[in-house]
């Protein structure tokens, strides 16, 4: 597999390399090897390689799953739950872990976003050698993350290694919005140092900056008992339809909310939170968000391991810190202004398209090219009453005139 998928004989990629696997999975298995580059320098690596007849197996599964996405669709009842899309997802999941090149360049990525994090070792990819159905990444020597009488043997500070492992999580959401989706033990290991070291990196999640605010939004509001603007916030990124009840919803979140109200943070499980929110899918027809599922599944995985190491501290109470000053930066005032600001430059910006779409219109209807129903100018003249460009203008001066002044 690895001659066919790179091109050349195993002997011409590798130093040397162990024919018996060290790992191996439903889909791929992992062998050790070594590599010596021109300066004959010996360098130790791992490489993953992919099931023969593998791709072909997945594709029937996936068939399948559409199969029967398609048909559940016609009925009703199943809208809320998005079957395709979910089974789209799963698609997308399946792709990156069949293309080794695509998890080459997560692990890529990912290491970028750790760089400067002293705490955290992202393998590195060894692109030379890999392809579509074999990878090879620099080899990772600790001990599993669950292993705490190992852990203990090798003189670590548990504690210290659950508050590293809980600020890599927390980094991995939040600042990067990129995180490692597939965070059992087995893919978290800590070298010699202490540090945190993660593997492979098949299935990865995504969360863009507006779901991180709802998030912490949410998160801020259930801790503070802001039910309403819990409630709101759901409103807002459209997870509910406006037709919903929203008195009900916020009767819905304080019932979820009451219960941890003066509980420390280190008693509370945010995947727990999140699952009874979704609990209440059904009654208010909250629409299924399948990279919020996802993350429900790994923060489980990663509050469970967390209480395996010490069960008497939470994951989130040692990434407090993190926590505040990301809300702070995200969610505060200055945020806000920040966020609105932007959106308004980017209307400015299409303010000489918009203009020109108007001058072309009007041509258009000087010669009589083109006729417009009463209904439509009434919808055009309603848009331009409720446009935010004149504000945003009015909020524009005020500022220039403020920095003329400090000027």
């Amino acid at each position: 597999m690895i001659e066919a998928d790179l091109g050349r004989p195993i002997e011409e990629l590798f130093a040397s390399f162990d024919p018996v696997p060290v790992a191996a999975a439903s889909i791929a298995q992992v062998h050790f090897a070594t590599t010596m580059d021109a300066n004959g320098v010996m360098r130790e690596v791992a490489v993953k390689v992919l099931r023969p007849g593998i791709e072909v197996a997945f594709r029937r599964d996936l068939n399948l799953f559409y199969w029967l996405a398609e048909r559940a669709s016609a009925f009703r009842s199943f809208d809320r739950f998005r079957p395709v899309e979910v089974v789209r997802t799963f698609a997308r999941i399946a792709e990156g872990e069949m293309d080794f090149r695509l998890e080459a360049a997560a692990a890529s990525e990912f290491r970028e976003n750790f760089l400067d994090d002293p705490t955290v070792k992202v393998p590195e990819v060894d692109w030379q050698r890999t392809g579509l159905r074999a990878l090879t990444l620099e080899r990772v020597i600790g001990v599993r993350i669950d292993d705490r009488a190992a852990l203990l043997a090798a003189g670590h500070d548990i504690d210290e290694i659950l508050r590293r492992a809980s600020e890599h999580f927390f980094n991995q959401v939040f600042r990067d919005g990129y995180f490692h989706a597939d965070l059992h033990p087995g893919n978290l290991f800590v070298n010699s140092d202490g540090i945190i070291v993660p593997v492979d990196f098949g299935i990865m999640g995504r969360i863009d900056i507006e779901t991180r605010r709802f998030l912490g939004r949410m998160l801020l509001g259930l801790l503070t008992g802001n039910y309403q603007d819990v409630a709101q916030a759901h409103f807002d990124i459209g997870f509910i339809p406006r037709d919903q009840p929203r008195d009900e919803f916020v009767l819905a979140v304080r019932a979820i909310g009451e219960p941890i109200r003066g509980l420390p943070l280190s008693e509370i499980s945010l995947a727990r939170l999140l699952g009874q929110l979704f609990g209440t899918a059904k009654r208010f027809n909250i629409g299924i968000q399948p990279q919020l599922l996802l993350l429900q599944k790994t923060m489980m995985v990663a509050e469970g391991v967390g209480r395996m190491l010490n069960p008497n501290v939470n994951m989130w109470e040692l990434a407090r810190p993190l926590i505040e000053s990301w809300m702070i930066a995200n969610m505060g005032p200055a945020a806000e202004l920040k966020a609105a600001l932007t959106t308004t430059l980017a209307r400015l910006r299409s303010l000489p398209a918009t203009l020109s779409q108007f001058e072309f219109a009007a041509r258009d209807l000087a010669d009589g090219g083109v006729r417009l129903h009463p209904e439509t100018l009434r919808l055009l003249a309603e848009q331009k009453r409720r446009s935010p460009i004149v504000p945003a203008l009015w909020v524009i001066a005020v500022l220039l005139f403020f920095i003329w002044l400090a000027i």
